[in-house]
């Protein structure tokens, strides 16, 4: 009897230590790109917003309202810092691409990250998590930091 608890409640502990739930049933194929980070495509910005909705809420997630970014390159961004150990991170951004959308699900330490630069129209954007003023431990928007207002950009 007391094996059998103890089981359970390692059990249960490993599930709250864990990165992102690994999501098999969904209808999305998913790619493994590291220890607890996994990648997904749609088709379109209403399954990439469906995706991102199941994911926080598999995940538990307690979150504030989430905006998607409709006909943008940069769909979603959000991040939570872990509530369990605050050196690491959960982040999900969803990103444009030529066939559909592409959604990532990291989890990563805790510290200053220049994830890349994106194009909107004629303005770039970078997507930058700060610790700094980045703390919240609810599931959160991320938004992309101006880097320029068009001007210099040469197409």
């Amino acid at each position: 009897m007391k094996i059998a608890l103890v089981l359970c409640l390692l059990s249960f502990s490993f599930n709250l230590h864990c990165q992102f739930e690994f999501m098999e049933d969904m209808k999305e194929s998913t790619i493994n790109i590291g220890s607890g980070n996994y990648f997904y495509h749609t088709e379109n910005e209403g399954a990439a917003k469906a995706l991102v909705n199941e994911i926080i809420k598999r995940n538990r997630f307690p979150h504030e309202k989430l905006v998607f970014n409709k006909g943008k390159n940069l769909y979603f961004s959000g991040y939570q810092v872990n509530p369990v150990d605050p050196a690491y991170i959960y982040f999900i951004y969803a990103m444009r691409t030529r066939e559909g959308y592409d959604v990532y699900c990291l989890y990563s330490s805790n510290y200053y990250i220049h994830f890349f630069d994106y194009d909107e129209g004629k303005l770039l954007y970078s997507l930058v998590f700060n610790p700094k003023k980045d703390n919240l431990t609810t599931f959160t928007n991320l938004p992309g930091i101006l880097q320029n207002n068009g001007e210099d950009r040469k197409d």
